[in-house]
């Protein structure tokens, strides 16, 4: 098994290098969305099948910010590799300087299972408008997705374009071991340390996305109505398997009862009106498989044995792998839940009353991938964007700068490096080659050469001082 994809991992590799018009990296884009297209009932079916996602969450979140992405790269592509011109100084008059853009060359990209369809085909968008041959392994946690991966992909592009792998780790520790220019990986910290290790051996750049614990905050000022139903989405939206979800809520002492009265009320709206019929609602994904269950099941435990309390939800049906949306209030810094990525229907809920005791929660947590801000104040948003790091950020919105083409995506330190989207996930996976061009035979750098003599003196005291 191993040797079989090693040796299609090497064919790529070796195949003569021609050079990638614009022209053939569209056909390259246009077959894929083509692919999709064709596929659409299998990738909801294998959706259904994997996770439990129902195809309105599909269309939107899956099927249709490929087509965005895809749309973009194909509005934009040529633009992108055209050469960019930058400015001449007086000391090297004579010449002209530009970037060249070219492909990084063979690329790996390692997709996670919360979205299997977007979180793969986006990078690869990226990657065949910048020209690159691409090998792509999606996660074993979704197999039934994975396949379809792999029809698409091999039904819109030849092998030595783009190839999908599939297995489990082991497959992806081989496949990182490989000389590849670039990896671009999604998926937890410490699997993208492990990644960019391997990547170090080769001197590979990387893309990683890792997540982390992403802070939602709601001051005193805050739109109570509307930042309820943005965040009671933004946690349940795929139920809460999202790397931006929000992953803990700091909400002002004063307005804190309000607000989770509010957003207890927009998730019955949403899915029914008692924590049992939200439990079976199929308008809802499940979680992914038993391990992830029973860890969301612990840190609710570990929470409501140190001391907070359930304030809706708390319910879960293990087999079904179901655990119906949870809120917990007066959660504190030392449970389970407050230390690592929780990716599940679990919102944790911290009070605060001053600007010094919300700086120190949002210390805990310093380089998330996210953060969102709650407020009316402007005065209150800027001092908070100033000081604080984050890889993205909402304000008095979720979720939605991930679906922003124009926008570059991506996080900061232990949530990630790299940005994938557009034109920043086009120049991630190419060289930005620079480039000076004589234009004329005779400009003055000939004559700052060896011999020195006391014109070349007087020369280089003039460029230094006027220049």
């Amino acid at each position: 098994m191993q040797a079989t994809f090693l040796d299609a991992v090497e064919r790529q590799r070796t195949q003569p290098i021609a050079p990638s018009t614009w022209s053939q990296r569209r056909q390259h884009l246009r077959a894929l969305w083509k692919a999709v297209q064709a596929h659409e009932s299998d990738i909801l079916q294998a959706l259904w099948e994997d996770l439990g996602k129902p195809e309105e969450e599909v269309r939107l979140h899956e099927i249709y910010p490929v087509k965005s992405e895809i749309a973009y790269a194909l509005r934009h592509g040529r633009g992108w590799m055209a050469p960019s011109p930058t400015p001449t100084p007086l000391a090297m008059l004579g010449t002209r300087s530009y970037v060249h853009v070219e492909p990084k060359g063979q690329v790996l990209i390692i997709s996670p299972w919360n979205f299997p369809i977007i979180l793969t085909l986006r990078p690869l968008v990226s990657a065949l408008a910048a020209g690159n041959r691409v090998i792509l392994k999606p996660s074993e946690h979704t197999p039934a997705t994975s396949k379809v991966l792999a029809s698409i992909v091999a039904s819109a592009l030849p092998p030595d374009v783009a190839h999908v792998v599939l297995g489990g780790p082991d497959v992806s520790q081989a496949l990182t071991a490989q000389p590849f220019q670039h990896i671009c990986f999604t998926g937890g910290t410490r699997i993208g340390q492990l990644v960019m290790k391997a990547a170090a051996e080769h001197l590979a750049s990387v893309t990683l996305e890792l997540g982390g614990k992403s802070p939602a905050i709601v001051d005193a000022t805050a739109h109570l109505g509307d930042a309820s139903r943005r965040l009671a989405w933004g946690k349940c939206l795929n139920n809460g398997q999202v790397c931006i979800a929000p992953d803990y809520l700091l909400v002002h002492a004063d307005v804190a009862d309000a607000f989770l009265a509010q957003l207890v009320n927009r998730m019955r709206e949403m899915y029914g009106e008692t924590p049992d019929e939200q439990l079976a609602n199929d308008q809802r994904s499940r979680i992914v498989n038993a391990h992830h269950t029973e860890r969301l099941i612990g840190l609710v435990e570990d929470a409501k044995s140190r001391g907070a309390s359930v304030m809706h939800g708390g319910i879960w049906d293990r087999e079904n792998r179901r655990i119906a949306p949870t809120i917990l209030d007066q959660c504190t810094p030392d449970m389970a839940v407050m230390q690592e990525e929780i990716f599940g229907p679990v919102l944790p809920v911290l009070r605060w009353r001053t600007e010094d005791e919300l700086q120190a929660l949002l210390r805990l947590h310093p380089h998330p991938l996210a953060l969102y801000i709650f407020s009316r104040n402007q005065a209150t948003i800027d001092r908070w964007m100033a000081t604080t790091k984050a890889g993205t950020t909402g304000i008095n919105e979720v979720i939605l700068q991930v679906a922003q083409p124009s926008l570059p995506f991506g996080g900061i330190q232990t949530s990630g490096m790299g940005r994938t989207g557009g034109h920043h996930g086009f120049l991630q996976f190419s060289n930005q080659r620079s480039v000076v061009a004589q234009r004329t035979r005779f400009n003055i750098l000939p004559l700052t050469f060896p011999p020195f003599t006391p014109f070349t003196r007087w020369l280089a005291q003039t460029v230094q001082r006027w220049l």
